[in-house]
């Protein structure tokens, strides 16, 4: 226990130093002034109707989904670094192990994943005032600060599962840049269970993208998105869980043995 305390004082130490946790404080306010201030008077100025109520639902799954890619990303960069100054043997002969690295590295990152993702949709909710607004409606009105919670703690699981994804495919920083900008199409798919084709037993086939089951457990606890193929809400939160999971053991797997010495 003694040497996570050591690894979480040092991250304290540094918090202004590295750039992941420096990112990572800025970027939800970023994300709260686009919400809350930018995005609303651009869907007012350019949608109408059922455009209107469209583009607000991509617009909130956009900003739900957000900082688990933006931290998974930073923490898969941060891999990456070890791996370009040959750095992870120096990690393996530490008492920390790399495993223990890892774990604790994945940890740090899902916390802060959590706070982003909690109080980027948090605070868009209650400083977008009537900004999401369809049909005399504030959408934002239908979350309830329980579901934000349960949400962000599980769609955070998705930043340790695409950072080992992403330093275990890429050899370098370059490589883990090129495959950050097409992975980037994970956050957008889910965007498709809006349309009504997708909401009956097809929906599943976008099970296979992670961040799915959060996002569509979030819409159904909301009562968003009614349909009689639908799971209970808590029962998509609990399948991501557990998916996510999985494919995190996964991704270390191949991560453990692509980095061997």
């Amino acid at each position: 226990m003694a040497k996570y305390l050591n690894m979480l004082s040092y991250e304290f130490k540094n918090i202004v130093r590295d750039r992941m946790t420096l990112v990572l404080l800025i970027y939800p306010l970023l994300i709260i002034a686009m919400g809350a201030y930018i995005i609303p008077v651009l869907i007012d100025n350019y949608a109408d109707g059922q455009a209107k109520l469209t583009a607000t639902l991509v617009v909130i799954i956009l900003f739900s989904s957000i900082a688990p890619l933006i931290t998974g990303a930073m923490l898969g960069f941060n891999l990456l670094d070890h791996k370009d100054e040959n750095s992870l043997n120096t990690i393996r002969v530490t008492p920390l192990s790399l495993s223990g690295y890892i774990i604790f590295k994945s940890v740090y990152a899902y916390i802060l994943s959590f706070i982003a993702s909690f109080f980027s949709v948090f605070g868009v909710k209650h400083l977008s005032g009537d900004g999401y607004t369809v049909g005399g409606v504030n959408l934002w009105d239908t979350f309830a600060w329980n579901d934000i919670l349960v949400y962000a703690l599980v769609a955070s699981l998705f930043t340790p599962l695409f950072a080992l994804f992403l330093s275990a495919v890429a050899k370098n920083k370059i490589e883990g840049f090129a495959y950050m900008k097409s992975s980037g199409i994970f956050m957008l798919l889910p965007i498709l269970v809006i349309i009504e084709t997708m909401q009956d037993c097809k929906q599943y086939l976008l099970g296979v993208f992670p961040i799915f089951w959060p996002v569509k457990g979030l819409l159904v606890e909301i009562d968003m998105l009614e349909h009689v193929h639908n799971l209970p809400g808590p029962l998509y939160h609990l399948v991501g869980v557990v998916y996510m999971l999985c494919l995190t053991v996964l991704a270390y797997k191949v991560f453990e043995s692509k980095n061997q010495t």
